[in-house]
């Protein structure tokens, strides 16, 4: 049908309906309609509308309006654009005797079979989408409601859409991934993403990520721990990011500086740790709620703050929602799709096209996917169909369902390869596990090796430096090189047990301890009692030289316990000058 049919056949159709149409509407409705359309509109719910009129005016309006085109998808918007198009060309000509009551009834026979015909959908799905349509208060019998004509006005040029725009793309288009290579790299990224975050938390355990004043966690900690962890600053932000949403990392009693929560104290321990799919279960869930988004770390607001990682500038509503939309999309396909951010992209705006996704957010929250193990290859695992079936199951802000996270956990146990306890050390100190090592082993290779590749097989290397990581965590020469041939099925080489014996040659020859404050005594009998005094024993003095005590406690809290035994001490800066009323004096 060409565009000039249409208003010919539509001749005498009356124009938008008018508030008071839809508050005569309205009045005839059973409740249980009402109700439905309270629901479907929250908006409408608050303040209570004294009347049919007044609730028919909020609906009405634009805002209202706008807000429930938002959940249309792009068929039903396409509809709407056509009602309203429709409206504004065919109203009665002046003059005309065409009551608007007939005209209505006869457009209204007609209109599914045009805009069918016009769209090239099915006129089932027309009649569905009117049906929609006026359920929500959008329209009254077939003619737009007044907002609904402001919020679409007429585009001779951009309606019809095209065709594939109403529908999206189709899955046919995507790979097919076999179940056996989604299992094995969705595997093996989501015991890596595990790895990660408990490395993160033997890091800052060892130097906490302080706060700045603006909130957030600077660059330079960011690149430190991104260093620390062998990975990008974007990929550290997002570890980074969560570790902190599983409650992992949380701010010290000062409020200074970000450091492993008590949850993750636990992660860090070799006998006590929870099992491996408890721990990526506790991640998976609260990425699948999170409202933070690491890709912006280091970009710009609006007002040009700076978005630093841990920030509040990092966190946006939207984010919840589209991963909440992914998972939703990634769950409806069938089993091995391999998702692209194109066709997601593209599928999510079909869906919702008046609903906004910000440019790489999809890429992103993909990236994130893959880097968790929910999907592998770009396609759902198993237990990302798992974490899917929780996420979407369960309200916002909603506990977890015990049973619900078990069965995540047990999807993701049987995909995990069995794990071997088998080490092949080489004589020039490169060693192989062929497979997945058993949590002991990986725990002491974690401490004493450096990971060279990740795979089917595990490859390392012994270095100085990566044995001095099983040195500081207590462990001497001996203990190392016996745990290692443990797993060993012939006799460690002798370039290793070399190594080992001259790292723990070397390990300790510098030792560091922290100070927080250095009290400067030239009496030594005045020193002398402040070490003895048992009610600083809290502060942790010790003497450094004649003449100098250190102290673990703040300078603020030595003063104050000083004080409180009756001394009269006072505070200088690093020139040793005295600081009296918090600026700096004359020399002491």
């Amino acid at each position: 049908m060409s565009s000039e049919d249409t208003p010919r056949r539509l001749a005498g159709a009356p124009g938008p309906a008018t508030v008071d149409d839809l508050a005569a509407s309205l009045t005839g409705l059973p409740d249980r309609e009402i109700a439905a359309l309270l629901l479907a509109r929250p908006d409408l719910l608050a303040p209570p509308s004294p009347s049919f009129t007044a609730l028919a005016a909020r609906a009405a309006g634009r805002t209202s309006t706008d807000l429930a085109l938002a959940g249309l998808d792009a068929a039903a918007i396409a509809v709407a654009e056509g009602l309203v198009s429709l409206a504004a060309e065919q109203s009665a000509p002046a003059g005309s005797t065409t009551s608007a009551s007939t005209a209505s009834a006869a457009s209204t026979d007609d209109t599914a079979a045009l805009l069918a015909d016009r769209l090239s959908l099915p006129i089932e799905t027309v009649a569905d989408r009117l049906s929609q349509l006026s359920s929500l208060a959008l329209t009254v019998s077939g003619r737009p409601s007044p907002g609904l004509a402001e919020a679409l006005a007429p585009d001779a040029a951009a309606w019809p859409p095209p065709a594939e725009a109403l529908t999206g793309p189709s899955p046919d288009s995507l790979t097919t991934i076999a179940p056996a290579t989604i299992a094995a790299e969705s595997a093996q990224h989501a015991e890596e993403a595990v790895r990660l975050v408990t490395a993160l938390a033997r890091e800052w355990l060892r130097e906490p990520g302080p706060l700045l004043r603006t909130g957030g966690v600077g660059v330079r900690p960011l690149a430190r721990t991104a260093e620390a962890l062998g990975l990008a600053p974007a990929q550290a932000a997002t570890i980074i990011e969560i570790a902190a949403a599983a409650g992992l990392l949380g701010l010290d009693d000062d409020g200074a500086a970000w450091l492993p929560a008590a949850p993750a104290l636990a992660w860090l321990s070799h006998d006590d740790a929870p099992p491996l799919p408890e721990r990526w279960a506790a991640l998976a869930t609260a990425w699948a709620s999170s409202a933070r988004t690491p890709w912006l770390v280091g970009s710009r607001t609006e007002d040009g703050a700076l978005r630093a990682v841990l920030g509040d500038a990092a966190e946006a509503p939207w984010a919840r929602s589209l991963r909440r939309r992914l998972l939703a999309l990634l769950a409806s396909l069938p089993d091995g799709a391999s998702v692209t951010p194109g066709f997601a992209r593209a599928t999510l705006i079909a869906a919702r096209p008046r609903r906004a996704i910000p440019d790489g957010a999809i890429t992103a929250i993909l990236s994130e996917a893959e880097l968790l193990g929910i999907t592998g290859g770009g396609a759902l695992s198993r237990a990302g169909r798992a974490l899917a079936e929780h996420a979407l199951g369960a309200p916002d802000g909603a506990e977890a369902d015990p049973a619900s996270l078990a069965a995540l956990e047990d999807a993701l146990a049987a995909d995990l390869p069995e794990p071997v306890a088998m080490l092949l050390v080489q004589s020039d100190l490169t060693a192989i596990v062929p497979g997945r090592p058993v949590a002991p082993l990986a725990a002491l290779l974690e401490r004493s090796a450096v990971v060279e590749s990740r795979g089917g097989a595990l490859t390392l290397r012994f270095t100085p430096d990566s044995v001095r990581g099983a040195l500081d965590a207590g462990l001497g020469a001996e203990e190392i090189l016996d745990a290692l041939g443990a797993y060993s099925p012939t006799p460690l080489p002798g370039a290793l047990a070399a190594l080992v014996e001259d790292a723990a040659r070397r390990h300790g020859a510098v030792r560091v301890r922290p100070v927080a404050a250095i009290l400067r005594v030239p009496d030594p009998a005045t020193a002398a009692g402040l070490l003895a005094e048992s009610r600083l024993a809290g502060l942790g003095l010790d003497e450094a030289a004649p003449g100098i005590l250190t102290a673990t406690a703040s300078a603020g809290q030595v003063l104050r316990e000083l004080r409180a035994t009756g001394l009269a001490p006072v505070m200088e800066d690093g020139q040793g000058r005295l600081v009296l009323d918090g600026a700096a004096g004359g020399p002491g």
